[in-house]
Formats: structure tokens, C-alpha cells, sequence
């Protein structure tokens, strides 16, 4: 009996994964022949396999658990191709633009919402949190494909987008004080240096002495199948004591890639993972697109072309604030805040535990997933073309 069961449980997940990958196929292939970017691909076969959709996905909290599997690999991937060093470059941006950025954001976003709307002061805010994130998967990548990482608004939308990730941690923390639940404020505060200045003191303890004594250990075999294993348990292992610390997983699988490309091992590390990149990013985006309820479109289409402009406008106008705050020319400005105008995907993770605490309704985060599915779609494009901005007010005589 127990063995039937354990069969059946296997089955399930592998019949699950091949059917996830069957229909991305089918509607990849046809969005290519389409011209239609493979973002919204995914996004479409997570809405056609939408427990909403169809019944073949009945169990919403089995979407979730692949949607934070797909975002700890994904930024695992990402933290793999910076580096301290690199870091280290751009400190001034990731401490000076990073954080005008997100408050500029937060601050334009819960002002204007409070003042359309009406919500609560604490709704506002929160709303201001879910702004304040941008996608770094999508914004990374496309910077990548055009070569533009070097560029100065490429170094600049890197720091920006660092910052964010690293603020994830704390705006989960103070999701549930807005809330009215758990400590006071200073407490909180408290609690959350504490563990951070822990976590930065492991992860430095890691980088220097355990985990590249540890990797050298492993490469004494000369196998790639053992070095993957290795690194797939530093990952795992680093996750999961981010979240006993009371911090996020895929933060943890952030530092597991900034520890590993520091290692004399990081080049195998990319050559090993990197090509499973798109595999993590389906698996994130089509997750996404199994939250959403399509039927938002039907009842709700007037809102959701408000707010998709609303955020972009917002997003916008806050990264080219944060950029003229350190006192950078307007044509990297607008290709900055042209580049980071969408929402994140850490915002998705927020919402959800928004959604727990009450601080949107469930109509309000449908809404909210369908501009972010919108905007993320969009965001290739605008990157991609986000140089040409400055061009573009000149040749409409706006001066600035």
C-alpha cells in the first residue's frame, strides 16, 4: 500500500513536469513563429494550465511550491554571475542610487495611491513595497543579450536592482507590523540587523575558508557530476539556513552564487548551470502564470490598463530621480528609469503574504499579478530600446 502510494506520488510530479514542459513547448514553438517574445510564451502556458483554466492543476499550493522553486534556482543563477568584486565597483551606486530608488518609489507610489483611492495609510504603503521591486531575471538578461551590462545605466540598473533584492528581507519583515501583527517596530528593526550582520558574517566565514576548501575537496575526484551535486547541496543547504535566520530562501540562493563566483571554481559553476537558466526561468514564469485568474481581464480590463500605466509612470519617474540624485547626465537617467519600470519578481512573493495579512483583497492581487504579467512582457522591448529615450524627447522638442 505504502509503495503504491509512494509510486503514485512520483508519477504525479513527473506527469506534472512533463505536462508543464509539453505545452511550454507547443506554445513556444508557435510564439516563435509569431515573433512573439518567449516571456510571454511561459506566461501563457502557465495561464492555460491555470488551476483557473483548466482542472488539471487543482491544488494552488502545489503552483507555489514551483514558483519558489523556479525563483531559487533563478536568482542562484544570477548571484552566480556577479561577484564581490564586482560588487565592489559599484558600492556608490547600489548604496546611493539603490536606496533613492526604492524610497522615491515607495514614496510616489503611497502618496498617489492614498490620494486616488482612499485606502488605508497602511494599504498604501504596502502597495508602495510591491512597487519598489523590480525583475531582475528579465532586466539581467536582456541587458546581457545586447551587451549593455558595461554601459553606465547598465551598471546603474545592476546596483539598483542588487538593492532590491537585498530589500526584499526587509519589507517582508515589516509586511506583518503594517499589518498589526507580531513586534513593535524597533524590535523588529532590531531583530532584522541582527540577523543580516549574522548572515553577512557566515557568508563571509563560508566564502573564505569552508565552502573553497570544500569545492577543492570535491574536484580532487576530477568529476562534473559529483562537482553539480556538490553544488546543488551548497545551494540548497545555504537556502534553507537563510530561512531558519528568519530571511528568505531565494535570498539564501542569491549569496550560495555570490560565495561560489568567488571561488577559483565559478567558470565550471557557470558552465554547469547556466544552461539550465531558461529551464528555471519557465518554471518561474509559467508558475506566475498559473496565479493568475484570466477572468480579471473580463471584469476588470479598464483597471488594469490604469494601473499598468500608473506603474510604469511611477517606476519610471522614481529610477530617474534616484539616477539625477547622483548626479548622473539625463540620457542615463531615462534609459534607467525606462529599464527598471516593471514590477519584480520578490513583488510576487510579497503580495502573496500581503494576501495573507489582509493588506489586498483578492481581487486587488489579481489585478496586481495581471499589469505585472503585462509589464514583464513589455520589459524586453524597453530595455532593449531604453537608450533611445533621450533621442526620442529630442526629436518631440522636449527639452531637459
Amino acid at each position: 500500500m505504502a509503495t503504491a502510494l509512494f509510486l503514485n506520488m512520483e508519477h504525479h510530479i513527473l506527469i506534472n513536469i512533463c505536462a508543464i514542459f509539453g505545452v511550454a513547448t507547443a506554445v513556444i514553438i508557435i510564439c516563435k513563429f509569431l515573433k512573439i517574445r518567449y516571456i510571454i510564451g511561459y506566461l501563457i502556458t502557465g495561464v492555460l494550465l491555470s488551476p483557473n483554466t483548466s482542472s488539471y492543476f487543482a491544488d494552488m499550493d502545489e503552483v507555489q511550491v514551483y514558483a519558489e522553486i523556479g525563483i531559487i534556482l533563478l536568482l542562484f543563477t544570477v548571484g552566480l554571475e556577479f561577484s564581490f568584486a564586482n560588487l565592489k565597483k559599484i558600492k556608490n551606486y547600489v548604496l546611493g542610487g539603490g536606496s533613492a530608488q526604492v524610497v522615491f518609489t515607495i514614496v510616489l507610489t503611497a502618496s498617489l495611491i492614498w490620494l486616488l483611492m482612499r485606502p488605508s495609510t497602511q494599504e498604501s504603503i504596502f502597495w508602495g513595497f510591491l512597487y519598489a521591486l523590480s525583475s531582475t531575471a528579465i532586466v539581467v538578461k536582456t541587458l546581457q543579450d545586447k551587451n549593455k551590462i558595461a554601459t553606465p545605466h547598465g551598471k546603474f540598473v545592476l546596483a539598483v536592482l542588487l538593492f532590491q533584492d537585498i530589500m526584499i528581507v526587509p519589507l517582508m519583515l515589516f509586511t506583518p507590523i503594517l499589518a498589526g501583527v507580531g513586534e513593535d517596530p524597533v524590535t523588529a528593526l532590531g531583530w532584522l540587523l541582527g540577523k543580516l550582520v549574522l548572515m553577512g558574517g557566515i557568508a563571509f566565514l563560508l566564502a573564505r575558508y569552508i565552502i573553497p576548501y570544500f569545492l577543492k575537496t570535491v574536484m580532487r575526484i576530477q568529476s562534473q557530476e559529483v562537482f553539480l551535486i556538490a553544488t546543488v547541496f551548497l545551494v540548497t543547504g545555504i537556502a534553507l539556513l537563510t530561512e531558519q535566520l528568519g530571511l528568505s530562501l531565494a535570498l539564501g540562493a542569491f549569496i550560495a552564487g555570490l560565495i561560489i563566483a568567488e571561488t577559483e571554481y565559478n567558470h565550471m559553476a557557470i558552465s554547469c548551470f547556466l544552461p539550465f537558466r531558461y529551464v528555471f526561468m519557465s518554471f518561474f514564469f509559467i508558475s506566475m502564470g498559473m496565479l493568475l485568474n484570466y477572468q480579471i481581464f473580463l471584469t476588470d480590463f479598464g483597471w488594469i490598463v490604469f494601473w499598468t500605466v500608473f506603474a510604469f509612470t511611477v517606476k519610471a519617474a522614481a529610477g530617474i530621480l534616484a539616477v539625477k540624485v547622483m548626479r548622473l547626465e539625463w540620457k542615463t537617467a531615462l534609459a534607467v528609469g525606462v529599464s527598471i519600470a516593471q514590477i519584480g519578481e520578490f513583488s510576487f512573493v510579497l503580495a502573496q503574504s500581503g494576501l495573507e495579512y489582509q493588506l489586498i483583497s483578492e481581487n486587488n492581487y489579481q489585478i496586481f499579478l495581471a499589469v505585472s504579467i503585462i509589464l514583464m512582457s513589455l520589459t524586453p522591448f524597453f530595455v532593449a530600446n531604453a537608450e533611445n529615450a533621450h533621442t526620442l524627447l529630442g526629436k518631440l522638442k522636449i527639452k531637459i
